[in-house]
């Protein structure tokens, strides 16, 4: 029998197929991304700092290369009278655990926390607190709540010692808990007899992502073509994708017309697929930008949320801009850039505020692509509330590129997806991030926040310094493009009109 962890139970309730590749064929995993690192550490430096809400505690500090150890030194701590252990190790019918917090209440009856990086106790969380409590009252203890501990994310940083007590939540799911554990030992039984037969043969869906982007996702997409796979198409539901995948039918262009469940933009991204031709919608483009108002500012933020808050006044996940790229576009096509990035470590928001407001002047329209901006712009205006009467006037000039792309353009190479990293390779091919050191938000949130926690050398900060510059340079100046390749297709659409049109 293969042993099981917390983490690969949770792997076999999410997909079977899962657990057998950790288990089986470990290496055909993804690997694991900068962001999705930076992840795992967040929720190491949270998981440390819960343990201050229950003070005097001891460690197992025995590491996961050394599980014998750490099942003899818990029994020893538990046997000495220790009433906190961080840490524990238990293992129980061929699982093994390691509980966050273990509190003893009275004489061989104890709590147990589960601390998350989340803001609230989710369903999985439920089944992870579930699997640890039925191996830790397996080896003979009592639990008398099983709990979540979380982040509270209305808790406000004032800028000195984070306070456990406010910064976070717990939950007891103890009820839901006892419920689950019920059927543990049958679940734990299905995935063992799993395990000794082949890799089972799982269909790709919802289960893919929720409630955890799977680390197999691209082994088990492998079967899909590379261009135009049906999971591109937007907003696939998994009923209109089993169907597809009922028929055969794995690239977009494959798709008959007609199909039945798939929606009306869905079917109209077929025919641009299969037709190879963009469907632009000229007389819409015309309309759409006949109401901006030039010079024009594309203005693009980056930003970082982490978990413990860097500054005063922050809570928990809230994004806070470091950096902003603001391209001057005039009307005659000509471009002019101003940009902005804080010294790493500094509370960046006003200092960012005030030159922004100077940069995007007082006219012309502001470009921005998806409610993003929006979203950090009410925020720089709650934090500053001095600014609102500014702020409000920016924000009544703010025009959303995206929603003109998704409402007029669709292209065969973008399957109606209208991401920037979408968009951008169908309609403005020469511009790529392929080339850049930082090619996405997320790579660029993680790095600064690094920068700014002193964990760069000055060289590495050097460096990191300019890619985030010519990566906020390079989303504004996409969005330039794209405009410009807007402006040509309506007025492509004026001169086919013809005289007196």
């Amino acid at each position: 029998m293969k042993r099981l962890s917390k983490s690969r139970y949770q792997k076999g309730l999410q997909c079977e197929k899962a657990l057998w590749l950790t288990v089986h064929n470990p290496s055909v995993a993804d690997p694991i991304t900068e962001s999705q690192q930076w992840i795992f550490d967040q929720g190491s430096a949270v998981g440390q700092l819960a343990q201050s809400l229950f003070p005097g505690g001891v460690e197992v500090t025995e590491d996961h290369f050394q599980t014998a150890q750490a099942l003899v030194r818990t029994q020893e701590l538990i046997a000495s009278g220790a009433d906190v252990l961080y840490e524990p190790a238990f293992e129980f019918d061929n699982v093994l655990v390691r509980v966050d917090i273990l509190v003893r209440v009275e004489p061989g009856v104890w709590d147990l926390y589960e601390v998350k990086s989340a803001s609230s106790a989710k369903e999985q969380f439920v089944t992870d607190a579930a699997i640890q409590t039925y191996v830790v009252e397996g080896v003979g203890l009592r639990v008398r709540t099983s709990n979540v501990v979380h982040i509270n994310n209305q808790y406000v940083h004032d800028g000195g010692e984070y306070d456990p007590a406010k910064l976070f939540a717990i939950a007891d799911v103890t009820d839901e808990v006892r419920q689950h554990i019920v059927g543990v030992p049958d679940m734990l039984g299905y995935m063992q007899q799993m395990l000794t037969g082949p890799e089972p043969d799982i269909r790709i869906g919802s289960r893919c992502r929720k409630p955890y982007d799977c680390s197999f996702a691209g082994h088990c997409h492998a079967f899909l073509p590379a261009d135009n796979p049906i999971t591109n198409l937007p907003r696939l539901s998994e009923k209109a994708c089993n169907a597809l995948l009922d028929a055969g039918i794995l690239a977009i262009d494959h798709i008959p017309s007609g199909f039945d469940g798939l929606s009306d933009n869905q079917a109209r991204v077929v025919e641009v697929v299969r037709s190879g031709r963009p469907d632009i919608n000229g007389e819409g483009l015309h309309k759409d930008l006949g109401a901006l108002q030039w010079p024009v500012k594309h203005l693009d933020f980056e930003t970082i949320m982490p978990a413990l808050p860097l500054w005063a006044g922050v809570r928990p996940y809230e994004a806070v801009p470091f950096q902003y790229s603001i391209h001057i576009h005039e009307q005659d096509g000509s471009v002019s850039h101003r940009e902005f990035l804080a010294p790493a470590g500094e509370d960046p928001r006003r200092a960012l505020a005030e030159r922004m407001l100077e940069d995007l002047g007082e006219s012309g329209s502001i470009i921005h692509y998806s409610p993003y901006e929006r979203k950090i712009l009410n925020a720089l205006a709650e934090w500053f509330p001095e600014m609102q009467e500014q702020f409000d006037a920016v924000l009544g000039r703010m025009f959303d590129l995206e929603k003109m792309v998704r409402a007029r353009l669709k292209h065969p190479l973008d399957c109606g997806r209208t991401s920037i990293k979408f968009v951008l390779p169908a309609w403005c091919p020469e511009l790529t991030y392929s080339e850049l050191d930082v090619k996405d938000g997320q790579t660029a949130s993680v790095k600064y926040l690094r920068m700014a926690m002193g964990l760069l050398d000055e060289q590495e900060a050097r460096k990191l310094n300019q890619d985030l510059l010519d990566y906020c340079r390079l989303d504004t100046f996409a969005t330039v493009r794209l405009l410009e390749e807007s402006r040509r297709f309506a007025d492509e659409w004026v001169s086919n009109r013809g005289p007196g049109a």
